[in-house]
């Protein structure tokens, strides 16, 4: 299939476009000139556009003639989404509003979104958390991305488009950036590699369903000839593990201590997100394989050797 990847030079971009390669498919990334892993896709083989995400002239050239778009393009995280959100809205969903519209009007047969499984729900009423749960975010994030899905069934609705939403868990491997608000194994495994001091907001008690980049590719790619009914489906493992698990699982790689300072928690952090992905399971014929000492262990040789 002929597949575009928007935000395909990121981290998770980057494993989706090396996945999509490798199982014999095209792949054109659309992607912003500053993106990380530009130079690593180009040497997969990949067709590099190169435009901004907020004009509606360059996404034409990126999403022409696509089978399938990939869409992984967020402007703000968490924590920069409650900071300033009209600039969230303004870029996530007015964004993906005129990529709607242009895709509408061209050929591209199917969207695929990957929204938040993590900030979608907000505070669990139950657990582990199925697509029927409902949706009350506590994060401007979480509400564009909700958001961006409402749209999603409403281009659905109006005019056809073929589209599928995967609630994806908390992503991490190689390539996780090391800064920000979001990818805490990436940062820990940076400041432990190099000695620094590690800070947990809260008591790192909250739990998380912490999933490898590799599992969620693989469901991306199951879903492209997905042709069911369910349009929402959760990706996670299905797992429940504490921030102080992450650190003790870290400390076990590494054999050594870390370095830890426990900061005041944060409002936008929910307690416990642990996602029932039975649906994508069902149908998609698709499992979580790598298990989170394994992907850690992974994370942890990649970042030694590309220091």
């Amino acid at each position: 299939m002929k597949c575009t990847i928007l935000g395909g030079g990121g981290f998770l971009g980057s494993h989706l476009c090396e996945y999509l390669i490798e199982a014999g498919h095209s792949v054109r990334v659309f992607e912003s000139p500053n993106a990380r892993y530009l130079g690593m896709i180009k040497d997969l083989g990949a067709e590099i556009v190169l435009g901004d995400f907020l004009n509606p002239a360059d996404l034409d050239a990126g999403i022409t003639d696509s089978d399938v778009v990939f869409h992984l393009v967020s402007t703000t995280d968490p924590k920069k989404s409650n900071d300033d959100p009209v600039y969230d809205v303004e870029t996530n969903v007015v964004g993906t509003i005129n990529l709607l519209l242009k895709i509408v009007k061209g050929r591209v047969g199917k969207v695929i979104f990957a929204s938040s499984g993590g900030t979608v729900y907000g505070i669990p009423q139950e657990i582990p958390i199925s697509e029927d749960h409902e949706t009350n975010p506590i994060s401007s994030y979480g509400i564009t991305k909700l958001t961006v899905e409402k749209y999603l069934a409403l281009f659905n609705r109006l005019y056809g488009l073929d589209y599928c939403v995967l609630r994806v868990a908390n992503a991490y491997g190689e390539r996780q950036p090391i800064q920000g608000s979001q990818g805490v194994i990436g940062a820990f495994l940076h400041k432990a590699i190099h000695n620094q001091q590690v800070e947990i907001w809260g008591e790192g008690n909250q739990i998380r369903d912490f999933i490898y980049a590799k599992d969620i590719t693989a469901a991306f790619e199951k879903v492209m000839t997905y042709s069911g009914e369910q349009k929402v489906m959760n990706i996670g493992s299905g797992e429940g593990h504490s921030i102080n698990d992450i650190l003790y699982t870290i400390e076990q790689t590494i054999k050594a201590p870390l370095n830890v300072k426990y900061l005041p928690g944060r409002q936008f952090d929910v307690p416990i997100n642990i996602l029932d992905s039975t649906l994508a399971m069902k149908n998609l014929d698709w499992q979580p394989r790598i298990s989170l000492p394994e992907g850690i262990a992974r994370s942890y040789q990649w970042m030694l050797s590309h220091q």
